[in-house]
């Protein structure tokens, strides 16, 4: 079946150039996972280099990155890779600039008439979009799989390698506190710890970075934050002249919406990011309540618990709208 952990080991047989990828907008299992399988292949004797379209946001700069990373393909200067590997992507519209070649095949450059393409994720209703594919909604962070494939290629999860299926780890399970942290993510946590990572220096990297101006962007939206349906639902909106008064970038805002539900009685956190194009970025994190059903319903998607889309309304048009969605779900 071609969607299985050996369906990936065996897209990467044979390769010698690998282009790693993730999504737009990465988060830190985005981040975490394309690096884990850069490491992998370049482990295994590839030359790989890593895509971000978007960028690599500056909080998590920190975690080493085995190869050059690039946010166009010219920059690639006539490098052209055997497969493309999109990693923590629920769709081909994920990667951005690649979607088309994703899809279609259609060559994005010269030389990428042979390149295959290899999807490793966990999001639910993932489209199988790759040649090859390993998706898995069962599993708490893409990067986990990632971690899975090292060991099934005799790979130890150590050094460098440890460290992004660790952010990985801690980015998609809140630190190990979210409804998807099992028993296989402590197991694989442990296996990184005993491979040499020391939790310490890792948190000290990925944790204590806030800015000033940071701590300030936080505080001003928890003083606004608005509580609706019984106090079931926490509400937060983010105008965009909020980050643009402090020079901070939306990264600023990772991690944000599920602190709303630290809320005494918040079943469902709503955050709403009002974006320079008229387009607002909906979050929704939700604790016993199927989120990615009323994020399906404005065009996104994600997790039962994580969910999100990108929705041409006004802040508190679609925050309305969004309140009546979660009508039913409550």
């Amino acid at each position: 079946m071609n969607n299985s952990l050996e369906a990936a080991a065996a897209a990467l047989r044979g390769k010698k150039r690998v282009l790693a990828l993730t999504h737009v907008n990465p988060d830190g299992d985005a981040i975490g996972s394309a690096a884990a399988i850069a490491h992998v292949v370049m482990a295994k004797g590839c030359d790989c280099r890593l895509f971000l379209g978007t960028g690599l946001p500056e909080f998590l700069s920190f975690l080493p990155l085995p190869c050059p990373w690039v946010r166009s393909l010219d920059e690639l200067d006539g490098w052209r890779p055997d497969l493309a590997v999109a990693t923590d992507c629920g769709d081909a519209s994920r990667t951005g600039v690649l979607e088309d070649f994703f899809l279609t095949r259609r060559a994005p450059v010269s030389g990428w008439e042979t390149t295959a393409t290899l999807n490793i994720d966990h999001h639910l209703h993932n489209t199988l979009f790759a040649d090859s594919n390993w998706a898995d909604c069962r599993y708490a962070a893409t990067g986990l799989m990632v971690g899975l494939l090292a060991e099934y290629l005799d790979l130890p999860l150590a050094g460098d390698l440890g460290w992004a299926v660790y952010l990985s780890l801690v980015a998609d399970t809140g630190n190990f506190s979210f409804a998807n942290t099992d028993a296989e993510c402590f197991a694989m946590a442990g296996r990184v710890v005993r491979s040499g990572l020391r939790v310490a220096d890792f948190s000290q990297k990925y944790e204590n970075v806030w800015t000033l101006e940071r701590m300030r962007l936080w505080g001003r939206l928890l003083s606004e934050v608005t509580l609706h349906k019984g106090g079931a639902v926490a509400c937060s909106l983010v105008p965009r002249r909020y980050l643009r008064d402090l020079g901070l970038k939306k990264s600023s805002l990772d991690g944000y919406a599920s602190w709303l539900r630290k809320i005494r009685g918040v079943r469902v956190a709503v955050f709403i990011r009002e974006d320079e194009d008229g387009v607002c970025k909906l979050s929704l994190r939700g604790t016993g309540v199927n989120v990615q059903k009323v994020a399906a319903s404005f065009g996104g998607g994600g997790h039962a618990a994580a969910a999100g889309a990108d929705v041409a309304m006004s802040p508190r048009a679609l925050a309305g709208a969004v309140l009546d969605a979660l009508e039913a779900e409550l």
